[in-house]
């Protein structure tokens, strides 16, 4: 009964959205992005904290300068989503550039399938459909469940559009596996929290659990990894930037070239984030295991001195 409940307010905001140009509805979204940042104030404390640990160098008017971005940035993302079952392939190309899709095909031609990476971004949605509009290709996307699964079923219809094949994260390694050896692209978002006791490296200078899936694929398949950002640049304005994840000079045990490749795609998702922070998604819990992992490295240099 909820998720009907909820799917039912849902759906009159999908249908009222329909109304409009995708130019509106950005408006609208940025509109109320505003709102939620001056009245409802969804999360700002976290927000907040998120920003201010990731950037103790800037003020605190800057701060709220990005948070009022990002909180725009969201609402303006969630009002797209709702449009992008009825977005054409013309319009995509005509309101995104995309500047190097001959990239993805000349990674492709390596023969070992490609791992297209990207993060909470500006619209990350849009950024899946672009890609495949711009260069269709067999597309393998992990995803996560929706809790509503009306609304689940909605985000299936969205991200299979342009052909993309959709798999949960619970049969993620098996079908990604398959994919490469197919020489296919296995897309996915790589900026979730991992688990407590997972991969912890460096994220806007704190240790941050991440989760080693993509480096698991590339250490086992040799693909190349390719991170793949829609930058929003204003209303109907997108831009595609592409950056290749440096894989060279990487050695050691699997164990050790995991976490150094997960270091890396890090790394350059960071870049995409500095560069434009009001555009990453500031409203979860990127770091919620950075202190017991700090506490526990703490116990262990601790016994360390106690043994000696």
């Amino acid at each position: 009964m909820r998720d009907a409940i909820e799917f039912f307010f849902f759906e009159i905001l999908h249908r009222f959205v329909h109304l409009f140009p995708f130019a509106q509805v950005q408006r609208m979204g940025s509109a109320f992005g505003q709102f939620a940042y001056s009245v409802l104030k969804i999360r700002k404390s976290l927000v907040m904290e998120n920003l201010t640990k990731a950037f103790p160098e800037k003020s605190i008017n800057e701060i709220e300068r990005i948070a009022q971005g990002a909180y725009k940035n969201l609402f303006s993302t969630f009002f797209e989503i709702l449009y992008l079952d009825k977005i054409t392939n013309d319009e995509i190309q005509r309101i995104v550039q995309f500047p190097e899709p001959q990239r993805i095909h000349q990674l492709l031609q390596q023969k070992k399938g490609l791992i297209i990476l990207t993060g909470h971004f500006a619209n990350w949605e849009f950024a899946a459909q672009s890609t495949a509009c711009f260069v269709p290709e067999d597309y393998t996307v992990i995803v996560q469940k929706q809790r509503n699964k009306y609304i689940d079923r909605f985000m299936c219809r969205v991200r299979t559009r342009f052909g993309a094949k959709l798999v949960v994260m619970e049969k993620a390694f098996r079908e990604s596996f398959t994919a490469l050896k197919n020489n296919h692209i296995v897309a996915l978002i790589a900026d979730q929290s991992g688990p407590e006791h997972g991969i912890f490296v460096d994220y806007f200078g704190r240790p941050t659990s991440t989760h080693q899936g993509p480096a698991v694929f590339q250490v086992r398949t040799g693909a190349p990894m390719l991170l793949v950002m829609l930058v929003r640049k204003g209303i109907n304005n997108f831009h595609i930037e592409l950056e290749e994840i440096d894989l060279t000079g990487i050695s050691g045990t699997q164990d050790e070239m995991i976490v150094e490749i997960t270091r890396r795609h890090a790394a350059a998702l960071e870049k995409f984030v500095r560069r434009y922070p009001e555009q990453w998604l500031w409203f979860h819990k990127r770091w919620k295991h950075t202190e017991s992992y700090l506490r526990r490295l703490e116990e262990e240099k601790k016994y360390e001195h106690n043994k000696s």
